[in-house]
């Protein structure tokens, strides 16, 4: 059945020359995500001694890590048949979500809903747009 399209959540990409299911082309490009994530962090921190920042470029170079990452994931998962515009802001949903959930965890209390909110508005929006350009 040549002209019939599978459905997108069982849709396969070629994977050096394997077949992955879309699942788990998600999970590895938000694993890709958090990685690139962990790995600006240090380097950012690692900034911020070496060059004395203050702490109002915190804020920004942070969001800034986030949409980068988003985007790093997104690209990655999003190669092959998978629609971009689709899974991205699964992806972004996803990393911002794990995001919020640790720094809650670590800091031992909730976010404001209104900051939850922006984060994951920020997610889907990240990886609508970073699908849309994978696409």
């Amino acid at each position: 059945m040549r002209g019939r399209e599978e459905p997108d959540m069982k849709r396969r990409a070629q994977t050096r020359g394997r077949t992955m299911p879309a699942a788990s082309q998600l999970l590895l490009g938000l694993l890709l995500s958090l990685g690139v994530s962990a790995g600006a962090i240090v380097l950012f921190a690692l900034a911020i001694q070496l060059a004395e920042l203050g702490e109002n470029w915190i804020t920004p170079v942070n969001q800034f890590i986030k949409v980068g990452s988003i985007l790093a994931g997104t690209f990655w998962a999003c190669k092959g048949p998978l629609r971009g515009y689709q899974y991205g802001p699964l992806l972004g949903l996803a990393y911002m979500a794990l995001g919020v959930g640790l720094y809650c965890a670590l800091d031992g209390k909730l976010l404001p809903l209104t900051v939850i909110l922006g984060d994951l508005a920020l997610g889907a929006a990240s990886g609508f747009l970073s699908g849309l350009l994978a696409s």
